[in-house]
């Protein structure tokens, strides 16, 4: 991204702010549906724009006023060789290979200098300093292209993925860090496909996972999702010469490979899980009724699963038929209903569940469920009817 567009989107962002700030202040959406719209459109691109500004820039490290960062920038700058034709001097040879030092000041100062521009170009009267701090920028950009010296400091991420929304989720971040950080991290990309021998080989529990590695070296593995900004962080401490433990950001049972109790301990108190099949037509019908009820009561924590062959968590639970909705406290089973399930009976049963705190919900069958087979690994050939339509 260039400086310009950077601008442009932190004051995008301050609009949006002002927008909202106004807003909220004068109640204006007690007197127009039509405000009540647009501000869910302005909070919307107030995260958009506050991401970008994230991932940037990224925490600069550095406050204060237009000069007070100016003076910090140059301070880091003008003492380094490789900055020295930005302050008139003789520059760093464009085709000579660049250190781990160098490389770690250079996205450092790209990120500040980014910020920088982003807060004051529009503003700032003088003129001297914004040409410096675009030279920095640009002279951090090509300090990040050029060759390394040591490839052995180089920090290499190994990815192992599936097709998923999560692993592809994970795959992107993964890349926008990579690039962020130029010729200073690369990635080795593997698409998992003999999930079970693979993860077993690797010892790993769920997917996506990255290996970070400095050179050969293996560093510390992490499973799970990781946000843009945390992937930053952790290779700033690599970059740096620190070291992190293993780590893992599993929060949905959609992650996990098995289930155990510790894990459902883990998801919280009230736990209500929904099993469903694209190929499943009654599911159509009944996931409204269950997504209503499910976001009523704030306490309970709902997974919606697909069975698609991905996993056999549906198996953990007992289920062999779809739509399943199975109810957790305390780490344990003490309900489930499968089939189609009435808007009255599905409030009853949170109820009791949520609300009375019954310790014993029974086994319901509702008659209308699609039975899961073998079928359902291969999606290219799924030929299950419903039941119900195989009755009629």
């Amino acid at each position: 991204m260039k400086l310009e567009e950077y601008k442009d989107i932190v004051k995008l962002n301050e609009l949006a702010n002002h927008w909202i700030e106004q807003y909220e202040e004068n109640d204006l959406g007690s007197h127009s549906p039509q405000l009540k719209r647009q501000y869910k459109e302005m909070k919307l691109l107030q995260a958009k724009t506050e991401r970008f500004m994230d991932q940037y820039a990224g925490d600069g490290e550095v406050s204060g006023s237009e000069t007070e960062q100016f003076h910090a920038i140059k301070a880091l700058a003008e003492p380094s060789p490789a900055f020295a034709g930005c302050f008139g001097s003789t520059p760093l040879g464009q085709d000579q290979p660049v250190g781990p030092e160098t490389v770690a000041l250079a996205q450092k100062i790209k990120k500040l200098t980014t910020s920088w521009f982003g807060q004051f170009a529009d503003t700032s009267s003088d003129q001297d300093s914004i040409s410096l701090i675009a030279s920095l920028h640009d002279r951090a950009k090509a300090l990040l292209a050029a060759p390394k010296s040591q490839d052995e400091d180089t920090i290499n991420m190994v990815f192992y993925g599936s097709k998923n929304k999560r692993c592809r989720r994970m795959k992107r971040n993964v890349e926008f860090v990579r690039d962020e950080y130029e010729g200073l991290v690369t990635i080795e990309e593997h698409e998992v496909e003999d999930k079970e021998q693979t993860m077993h080989k690797l010892g790993l529990e769920n997917l996506p996972t990255v290996i970070f590695k400095r050179g050969k070296e293996t560093i510390f593995t992490h499973e799970g999702l990781l946000s843009i900004s945390a992937l930053q962080q952790k290779v700033n401490v690599l970059l740096e010469g620190g070291n992190l433990s293993d780590s893992s950001s599993v929060q949905s049972i959609q992650d996990m490979k098995a289930v155990n109790q510790k894990e459902l301990y883990n998801m919280g108190e009230y736990l209500l899980f929904y099993f469903t099949a694209t190929w499943c037509g009654i599911c159509r019908k009944t996931t409204p009724v269950i997504e209503r009820y499910a976001r009523e009561y704030n306490k309970v924590k709902f997974e919606h699963l697909e069975v698609d062959g991905s996993h056999k968590l549906h198996l953990s639970f007992g289920v062999t038929e779809v739509p399943a909705v199975v109810f957790v406290h305390d780490g344990k089973v003490i309900g489930k209903h499968t089939g189609y399930i009435t808007p009255s009976s599905m409030k009853q049963l949170m109820e009791q569940f949520a609300v009375a705190n019954k310790r014993k919900l029974g086994t319901h069958h509702s008659g209308e469920a699609s039975v899961i087979s073998d079928q359902e690994v291969n999606p290219s050939d799924r030929r299950i009817k419903d039941k119900h339509q195989e009755q009629q």
